[in-house]
């Protein structure tokens, strides 16, 4: 017999899917801008507005179900997981609306700003990927090899800083650059966020950054 709580977390999942999908087009649509391949970043003001109120919901439902059910243990760990992973993925979708915002202001002759934002990006969606798989899972594994790759996020960005302190002046294209990296890392941040939740339903433990 399937317990009321279980009903309860199955309607909280269902609105975090939604979240999800709907951060990662927000990510998808914002990068697009970036290397032309999009023209409109209204549509990213729109998936924003939409996380925002998927956020609310997940909120909404998740304090009902604690007032109603007053669960303890795993039952508990999942909820509070699922109230914080809406907030990460809200957050992705603010920082790629920082992306679109910063896509309008680029000089049309960065190329290599929108060459360069490819490869990282795949990584940071690969981080999200992975990190909402591991919470969905419960898979403590899959939660931490999302630390190796922010790691490797972190460094692309440190590097982009390191390129800007040694330069005399501040170039346009360079100032971008690490304006785009700064918010793809923050969306890895969030991502690593996400891993730790999946790690503490798992296993009661948070999942501490290397």
């Amino acid at each position: 017999m399937t317990r009321p709580i279980e009903l309860a977390l199955s309607e909280i999942g269902e609105l975090l899917d939604r979240l999800f999908d709907t951060a990662l087009a927000s990510l998808d649509t914002a990068m697009k801008l970036v290397s032309g391949e999009e023209s409109d970043a209204g549509k990213v003001e729109s998936y924003s507005r939409e996380a925002a109120r998927l956020r609310q919901e997940v909120i909404e439902k998740t304090v009902e179900a604690l007032a109603r059910f007053q669960p303890v243990a795993s039952d508990l760990r999942r909820l509070t997981a699922y109230m914080e992973a809406s907030y990460d993925l809200f957050r992705v979708s603010r920082y790629a609306l920082e992306i679109a915002r910063l896509y309008g202001r680029l000089p049309r002759n960065c190329q290599e700003v929108a060459h360069e934002a490819p490869g990282l990006r795949g990584k940071v969606e690969e981080m999200l990927s992975t990190a909402y798989v591991a919470l969905q899972a419960e898979d403590p594994e899959k939660a931490r090899s999302v630390i190796l790759l922010d790691e490797e996020v972190d460094r692309a960005y440190v590097e982009a800083l390191d390129r800007l302190a040694a330069s005399e002046q501040l170039p346009r294209c360079e100032v971008a650059r690490v304006l785009l990296l700064r918010h793809l890392e923050r969306i890895a941040d969030h991502a690593v966020y996400i891993a730790s939740a999946a790690h503490y339903v798992a296993t009661g433990e948070r999942l501490e950054p290397s």
